[in-house]
This record gives C-alpha cells, structure tokens and sequence, in this order.
C-alpha cells in the first residue's frame, strides 16, 4: 500500500483505508475487465469445431496427413530391416536409402503444396 504524506492530510484519518479500498478494487477490477475484453477475441479464429473449413486448410490437412504416412512407412521399413543381421556397409547404405527416399518425399509434397498455392492463384486472377 502505497501512502504519502499529502494523502494523509488530506484525508484525514479515514485516508488509508479508503486508498487501500481504492487499490483493492482497482487491483481487481483491471484483470476482470482485461479478461472480458479479450476473451472473446481469444477465442474467435477457433476453427476446431467448424466442418467448413476452408479448401486450403484442407490442402494443407492432407498433406500434413501424406507427411506423416510417409514418416510412418519409412519408420516401419526402418524397424524392419534392423530385425536382421548386417554389416556396417549395409547398415550405412540402408540409412543412405531411407534418407534419400525421405528427401525424395519432402520434395514431392512441398511440389504439390506450391503447386496447390499456384492454384489458388491463377483461381483469385
């Protein structure tokens, strides 16, 4: 609580308390109000329990869902070949293959994301 010499004098002696009254309910009231204010902003662009989404947002939803197949698939051929013996050259070039088939996959799917964004484009000319 925050007292000066000048408040006191003024107020008498009933000034404390009603500064402290004062800073209570301001202490409380400015988060409240913030709350209300911005709450509703928060929770606007919550697009989770819309069915309509947009046909970009669903572009990207399935590319997101190929991503993670082919993450997937190559985990799985991964955890396959590691169930047999091999010898370091092998266990080399078998990493070499999976990398260059995961490469190969993220150049595919970023081809047809720019590709849908070309789309969207020449759609919007």
């Amino acid at each position: 609580m925050i007292i000066t010499a000048n408040s006191i004098f003024v107020f008498g002696r009933k000034g404390p308390t009603m500064i402290a009254q004062l800073l209570k309910t301001t202490l409380l009231a400015l988060p409240v109000a913030g709350l209300l204010a911005l709450a509703p902003v928060a929770f606007a662009y919550d697009y989770e329990d819309y069915d309509d989404e947009s046909p970009h947002a669903r572009m990207h939803d399935s590319l997101e869902a190929q991503h993670e197949a082919t993450h997937d698939e190559l985990e799985a051929q991964h955890e396959t070949a590691h169930q047999y013996p091999m010898t370091a050259r092998q266990h080399r070039a078998l990493h070499r293959a999976l990398e260059q088939e995961h490469r190969a996959a993220h150049h595919d799917l970023r081809d047809q994301h720019e590709d849908s964004h070309d789309q969207d484009y020449e759609d919007q000319d």
